[in-house]
């Protein structure tokens, strides 16, 4: 993984404003939903793991270049 690139999850959403949460290390960071690349406003929810960059936003840090991790092939094939 690229050292600039983190790793967490998204902890809130709201559809409606077009922004959330990530959490990475126990930190909440704010993002917009037009920063995840791999995007579709009803796919984005909680819980889903995401990959981003962090860079300096308005109000503090702010998640940026966001991919949301696909699952696992092998387990749709098991059902």
């Amino acid at each position: 993984m690229d050292e600039n690139k983190f790793v967490g999850k998204i902890v809130r959403f709201n559809k409606d404003r077009g922004f959330g949460f990530v959490k990475a290390d126990d930190e909440d960071i704010f993002f917009f939903a037009d920063s995840v690349l791999n995007r579709d406003d009803y796919f984005i929810q909680t819980n889903l793991d995401v990959e981003f960059e962090v860079a300096p936003g308005f109000k503090g840090p702010q998640a940026i270049n966001i991919t949301i991790f696909e699952e696992n092939e092998d387990e749709e094939s098991t059902l």
